[in-house]
């Protein structure tokens, strides 16, 4: 069986981050529901998020790539949004209680956020077929907007 590059990618990059992602979903909910404070969560999530990135420094840094300062900037960015991010959804769940099957959908709007910036930052629709990308896109907003409403 010989696997492309292409569905590698998309099945290492896509298909298994959407169960890690998920999964991770609901052990948060289960912190929740044992009422780990959101700082304490952060901070344990921070250690385990450190521990992993020096362990795939290791198997995964080859050929070595250098850090540059820009590329580290990026890093800190993306950190502290998604932490921040994380932060509100964390406080929802341990705070009002509100289910995971509602937030999650919502949050995960945030797909349309980095279509739109791959497509305009990275100039990606000249690679990528348009149609799907926009029916896709359809799609998770008709989701948003049903299950803000359940």
């Amino acid at each position: 069986m010989n696997i492309s590059n292409n569905m590698l990618g998309i099945m290492i990059g896509g298909i298994l981050p959407a169960l890690l992602y998920g999964v991770s979903i609901i052990a948060m909910k289960a912190g929740a529901e044992y009422k780990i404070s959101t700082s304490s969560y952060l901070m344990v999530i921070g250690i385990v998020i450190f521990i992993v990135g020096l362990l795939s420094k290791q198997i995964l840094n080859f050929p070595r790539t250098p850090a540059t300062f820009a590329g580290l900037g990026f890093a800190i960015a993306s950190g502290a949004l998604w932490a921040l991010g994380t932060t509100l959804v964390n406080y929802s769940m341990v705070k009002f209680g509100t289910p995971i099957a509602i937030l999650t959908p919502l949050y995960n709007m945030n797909t349309l956020v980095a279509v739109l910036g791959g497509m305009l930052l990275f100039a990606e629709w000249k690679t990528v077929q348009s149609l799907p990308v926009f029916i896709g896109t359809i799609l998770v907003v008709c989701g948003g907007v049903l299950l803000s409403k359940s």
